[in-house]
């Protein structure tokens, strides 16, 4: 069939599936993809993967009691830890293990709590919940509220940073044969007849026989382009805010207060050592790309955040962002996850996913795996995939005699570009090298202006050697894509070598 119709289809592209969407999902999906036998690639309208919902939010996992309602969702976030663990060793990730922590701040909420360690361990959760007193928990956080009467504890949990996973799980993916193309936006998708759709791009025509539509927050727009005009989002925003390392001693674990629908208190290290406090009270986004932060918000996170943390205070914010969340109209159950054929085009398949999303993204991949082989695709496992990924090494992490060897192969280690975070020349150029083309994706793959001082020093630096690397003028190098530039002109009208 694909042979078939790559001679009907002159000069253009043809796949035997098609995902739309690099966000975590679509790329746990993309790379699940790759270890069968078949034509894949991946469409992703952000110049990087992970542009999107995925980078705006805390990248933590959850447990599954935290979201009860919804049978599909809680099917799919079971033991999601094990899974990251293991593929964390797969890709050369980080994967930080900590352990979550509710804390109770009255009756109320200790009744609450107790409750849901009866649930969790009715349902056989992984984790051991079990309720600790006040001098447990100060024990296991001891700049936790003198307040707080008791928690609940369990284990087995933890976080990474989602756009550091995409890129890796893309790049593994393409490893194994998957093409991927970057900045390109799907406008439109033509039905020629079942099995057999044009995927039309910002950069030409693509077909497919079978599609996944994993768009994220555009999942609705994806919908409609088929036929299936009765998937639609219900739209929330939260905040969030970085504190500096200096700080990080704060807080060991996931420390959570009062949490539901409509808002989250949450104090967290994250997986490269600083601490996330959000998210506060969800507001209605004015439109999907409404991330805005305004003082107001960010001073209410930060005093929920202090409510279980005192010693937090908004000094330490070095930034803020906000992320919206989505819960689609079309599951059976509220707020559960929408994963299924669509009614109207065979061979596409639906991901609406809110949260935790991120946390079921690898069972999700599974799961459409399933799903395209009940539509009728034929799943062959490929006997030479390569499942080993290997990253590059982190000066700042290594130890002394780590960095030693690090700069005999390479003296370009000793050049510290971003002293904040101890990011090198070497890693900024290797990021480069395998793809990173603008100043945000080098910065969420080496955390160079990730720092203190949010670029302030470092920032030139890398758009100097994307411009080098890449043969262009400073001026034609983005932060984010097309639109983002940085560089509007020079001072000088001469200009030889710049930086």
């Amino acid at each position: 069939m694909r042979g078939d119709l790559q001679q009907n289809k002159q000069g253009r592209n043809v796949y035997d599936v098609i995902v739309v969407g690099g966000g975590i999902v679509g790329s746990m999906i993309a790379r699940e993809l790759s270890k069968y036998k078949g034509r894949f690639a991946l469409v992703e309208k952000e110049p990087s993967t992970g542009f999107g919902v995925s980078k705006a939010n805390p990248s933590m996992l959850h447990s599954a009691f935290m979201f009860p309602s919804g049978p599909l969702r809680h099917r799919l976030v079971y033991d999601a830890a094990s899974r990251y663990r293991k593929l964390a060793g797969e890709l050369d990730v980080v994967f930080n293990e900590v352990d979550e922590i509710f804390v109770a701040l009255n009756t109320t909420q200790l009744e609450k709590l107790e409750k849901a360690q009866k649930w969790a361990e009715e349902n056989n959760l992984p984790g051991g919940h079990r309720m600790i007193g006040a001098g447990e928990l100060l024990e296991l956080e001891p700049h936790v509220t003198p307040k707080a009467l008791g928690a609940l504890h369990g284990k087995g949990v933890g976080g990474i940073y989602a756009p550091e996973w995409t890129f890796a799980l893309v790049e593994n993916a393409v490893q194994n044969g998957l093409e991927l193309y970057l900045s390109t936006e799907v406008k439109d998708i033509g039905r020629e007849k079942d099995f057999q759709y044009d995927v039309v791009t910002s950069k030409g025509i693509l077909g497919t026989r079978y599609l996944v539509n994993a768009a994220g927050l555009f999942v609705d727009e994806i919908a409609r382009m088929v036929g299936d005009n009765d998937i639609k989002l219900i739209l929330t925003k939260g905040v969030m805010a970085i504190l500096d390392k200096s700080v990080s001693h704060l807080v060991r674990n996931m420390v959570y207060g009062s949490y539901g629908k409509d808002h989250s208190q949450l104090v967290t290290p994250t997986a490269h050592g600083n601490i996330l406090i959000g998210m506060g009270y969800f507001t209605c986004p004015e439109h999907k790309a409404d991330t805005g932060v305004s003082g107001e918000k960010l001073s209410e996170v930060v005093e929920m955040a202090k409510e279980l943390i005192p010693a937090v205070s908004e000094k330490d914010v070095i930034t803020s962002f906000a992320g919206i969340r989505s819960e689609n109209t079309k599951a059976q159950v509220m707020g559960d996850f929408y994963i299924g054929e669509s009614e109207h085009a065979p061979g596409v398949i639906h991901a609406a996913i809110g949260s935790p999303g991120l946390t079921a993204a690898p069972a999700i991949a599974e799961y459409v795996i399933e799903l395209l082989s009940r539509a009728g695709m034929a799943m062959e496992e490929k006997k030479d995939f390569k499942k080993h990924r290997t990253g590059w090494r982190r000066f700042e992490e290594a130890s002394f005699s780590e960095k030693e060897k690090m700069l005999a192969s390479d003296p370009r280690y000793g050049h510290v570009v971003c002293r904040c975070e101890q990011v090198t020349e070497a890693e900024i150029l290797e990021a480069i090298r395998r793809g990173a083309d603008t100043t945000d994706a080098v910065k969420h793959l080496t955390r160079a202006g990730m720092g203190r001082c949010q670029g302030g020093f470092c920032g030139t630096g890398v758009l100097n050697y994307l411009a080098r690397y890449m043969g262009i003028s400073p001026t034609d190098v983005t932060k984010k894509g097309v639109g983002s530039y940085q560089v509007c002109g020079f001072t000088k009208e001469k200009r030889s070598q710049h930086g």
